[in-house]
């Protein structure tokens, strides 16, 4: 999910636990099954959401 929503893994696990946003958007929850950082799964669908949002988020804070 860090490669959809062009970030490094360190990023994105930071940010999964501490406030459960990157750039100011929710993180969606992981799949059941299995908890550690390297094998988290996440519905596609979300991810996908996740990573445009995300994208949009940090460009129009560039952009400020």
């Amino acid at each position: 999910m860090a490669k959809m929503a062009d970030v490094t893994e360190a990023e994105l696990v930071y940010a999964l636990m501490t406030t459960g946003e990157l750039f100011g958007v929710k993180i969606p929850a992981p799949l059941p099954g299995r908890h550690n950082a390297r094998t988290r799964s996440f519905d596609y669908k979300e991810a996908l959401d996740f990573a445009e949002q995300v994208k949009i988020a940090r460009d129009s804070k560039r952009q400020v």
